[in-house]
């Protein structure tokens, strides 16, 4: 599991988005492939929300959380 790499604030954007994003797709009258996209698109938010981790801020290394400097440091300092 990779540590947290969101702040709070970011993490509550996250979450009123992808609960906004959902919402919108539940009042489509019919859902085509973008509308499914932007549920997936949603649903990724949302749980990136309540678990405070983005796996693609983890790939490109990026890191918002307040400890995010002294979880980099510790983690390049152990052999």
């Amino acid at each position: 599991m990779i540590e947290r790499n969101l702040g709070n604030v970011e993490r509550l954007v996250r979450l009123l988005m992808g609960l906004l994003l959902l919402c919108w797709a539940s009042l489509q009258p019919g859902m085509n492939g973008i509308d499914w996209f932007v549920v997936l698109v949603a649903v990724a938010l949302v749980l990136n929300g309540i678990f405070s981790r983005c796996y693609l801020w983890y790939l490109l290394d990026i890191n918002s959380s307040p400890d995010g400097e002294q979880a980099h440091r510790v983690k390049s300092t152990c052999p």
